[in-house]
């Protein structure tokens, strides 16, 4: 049996809408705006809005995996384009995890769907290489955990490490 599977990706996809309610609660407009997690970093609400826009591009990457073959991914805008494309400042927090979680059951849906045939058909991109569907839903959920830190580090939640 493989170390990484549908079913354990899928388990950690489904927890973190809850794990970040649970981390953003009591978090009103004002503190998620202006807490960072640096001097230089992003607030609470860029990173959920970061976490929102990536769950798309998952999505898109996956459905490409499936109905071409090995397609060749472009890298998303970087990270200081997107907050100034997708307008970051000028979202609200309850809305933007709202956005996010829609956006996760919808990623849910498609994973779940999915046969070992599927789950190992494959793309390309020019910073990571080839990478399966498995392999996108593995990383959406890694993805989660780095940005749920940063949130709780924002946040002055617990100490990092």
């Amino acid at each position: 049996m493989p170390l990484l599977t549908q079913e354990k990706a899928l388990r950690s996809l489904r927890k973190t809408p809850g794990i970040l309610r649970a981390v953003l609660r009591g978090v009103d407009q004002q503190t998620a705006v202006s807490l960072t997690d640096g001097p230089d970093g992003w607030n609470v609400v860029f990173i959920v809005c970061h976490i929102a826009d990536y769950e798309t591009i998952y999505t898109e990457r996956v459905q490409r995996i499936l109905n071409e073959e090995e397609p060749q991914f472009d890298s998303p805008m970087d990270n200081d384009e997107m907050p100034l494309a997708h307008r970051y400042a000028e979202q609200e927090l309850s809305h933007m995890v709202g956005v996010f979680e829609e956006r996760r059951r919808k990623f849910i849906g498609l994973i779940e769907g999915l046969d070992e045939e599927q789950l190992a058909r494959r793309g390309y991109h020019p910073a990571s290489g080839y990478g399966t569907a498995l392999d996108y839903a593995i990383n959406a959920a890694l993805h989660d955990v780095n940005h749920i830190e940063q949130i709780t580090k924002a946040l002055k939640i617990g100490e990092g490490f």
